[in-house]
This record gives structure tokens, C-alpha cells and sequence, in this order.
């Protein structure tokens, strides 16, 4: 989701001078800004936080988020999802049994979590980096990981209008890209994803995880939370991110220019 917005558009500097025509005289052109929304997450009527996303998916990113925060082990666990407009922003009432509403106040965020941030507001270092399960899942070799990374741009539509949102998506066998979700937050992409997965009864083995970010350590924990068991992105993993994956016995590749680093 976009809003088109007014500005210039420059090309190089000319004459070796940035004050050369083509910097004083932009072409007037349209843009597609990408839309930011804070949206309240709750649990059954009580405030859990507070993310910052692209308004859409509401209802997959509240299945997805439930399952890579392990507040719930399963879809079926959820009763209900309410959507409210709020004056600026949007709620999401998740409902779901008083097992998993117990968990959730113990995983409540503090402060508000920035687009970027997918763990900001942990209020304690057991929240914050919480053990992980192994996974067992599909390892691609790496001429089909390479393959889904550099199929991934053309399947970023949002992208492509306001070069602003990250995306995740689920890669098949054959490196071919078989669900997509896009958005302002990497990590909110990935759990658009995890939830657009449940929904469709697709498990993490269906296939491998492609990313357009970097490989943080939210990231790690949210993959291999939901059993993804190799994970391709466009940037080298973080030390403590690949640390969590190695726990996980979760591989990750990276691209590098043409080529394809394997960390194991």
C-alpha cells in the first residue's frame, strides 16, 4: 500500500559539478511512498504492544505473529481475530485460551516496536532471546537457493513502486517462489508469511525461507520458531543470528554478488 507523492527527479552530475544541469533542473515526477501504520496488538481485550507495519494483512500477520512470538503452538488456537480503526492506527484483538493469554503477559512489549525492531520492548533477556526448537526440514542445494533469490525482486510488487518494503517468501524445491508477503518491517513480512502459511496448511517443509533483508537475530528466532530449516537472503547473517541458527540446526545462505555463501 502506497501513497503518490510529488518531488524531482535528478540524474548524475554533469561536468563533474553538483551544480551541473542535471542537478538544477530535476524532472518533476511521481512517487509511491510507502504507507507506515501503528497497529495495537492485542490478547483477548489486553494490550500485548504496539508494531509499526503496512496496513494490510491484518489477520495473517496477527496467526503469524501469535506463532514466531510461540504464544500459541497452532492455528486452531486462535478463536477469534478482531479488527478495530482506531483514531491513529489500527487494533488487533487476538482471542485465544487462557494458556496462551498467560504467555502472552509474560512476553508483553514495553514500548512500541519500530518497523525495524522485532524484539524492542522485551522486558526481560530470557523474552528477548528465547531458546529454540532444531528443525528438520527441506536444504536446498545452493544453485536452487541462488535461483529463488534472484527470483524473488520481480515477485516484489510493492517494492517495485516505493523501494521501501522487505519481503518474505516461501521458495519450493525447485527455487520457484510460492508465497510472497511484503512490508515496511522485515520481521512483519516474515510473520505475514508464517501466518499466510497457516492458513494455507503450509508447513515449513514445504520448501525454504527467502528473504530480502538482513538476517538479524528476530529473524532467526522467528524461522526456526516456526521450522524453516534453510533460510536465503540478500545479506550476510549477524554473529548472534547465525549463533541461533546454528542452535536451531537451521542452515542460512547468503548471496554474494553472483555467487551463494553457505553458513553452516
Amino acid at each position: 500500500m502506497s501513497d503518490r507523492v510529488r518531488g524531482h527527479r535528478y540524474g548524475p552530475e554533469e561536468n563533474g559539478s553538483p551544480h551541473g544541469p542535471a542537478a538544477q533542473y530535476g524532472d518533476p515526477t511521481g512517487w509511491e511512498i510507502a504507507e507506515e501504520m501503528p497497529v495495537v496488538i492485542f490478547y483477548n481485550g489486553i494490550q500485548f504492544g504496539v508494531m509499526m507495519m503496512t496496513p494490510d494483512n491484518f489477520e495473517e500477520f496477527a496467526i503469524g505473529f501469535s506463532l514466531s512470538e510461540g504464544i500459541i503452538n497452532s492455528i486452531s488456537q486462535i478463536g477469534d481475530i478482531r479488527l478495530e480503526n482506531l483514531a491513529q492506527g489500527m487494533g488487533v484483538n487476538i482471542i485465544v485460551p487462557e494458556e496462551a493469554l498467560k504467555i502472552a503477559r509474560t512476553r508483553k512489549r514495553s514500548i512500541a516496536g519500530a518497523s525495524s525492531c522485532g524484539i524492542c520492548g522485551a522486558q526481560s533477556l530470557a523474552i528477548a532471546l528465547p531458546r529454540v526448537k532444531k528443525t528438520s526440514g527441506f536444504i536446498p542445494s545452493p544453485p536452487i537457493a541462488l535461483k529463488a533469490l534472484k527470483n524473488l525482486p520481480a515477485q516484489q510488487k510493492l517494492r517495485q513502486k516505493n523501494y521501501s518494503t522487505h519481503a518474505a517468501a516461501l521458495a519450493n524445491e525447485n527455487g520457484e517462489i510460492l508465497l510472497l508477503r511484503e512490508d515496511v518491517g522485515r520481521h512483519n513480512s516474515l510473520d505475514k508469511l508464517i501466518g499466510a502459511m497457516a492458513r494455507a496448511k503450509l508447513s515449513a517443509k514445504t520448501g525454504f525461507l527467502v528473504l530480502s533483508s538482513r538476517y538479524s537475530v528476530e529473524m532467526a528466532q522467528k524461522s526456526a520458531s516456526f521450522g524453516f530449516s534453510f533460510v536465503a537472503c540478500v545479506s550476510a547473517p549477524t554473529s548472534l543470528a547465525l549463533a541461533i541458527s546454528k542452535k536451531a540446526a537451521m542452515k542460512i545462505g547468503a548471496q554474494a554478488e553472483t555467487n551463494i555463501m553457505i553458513f553452516d
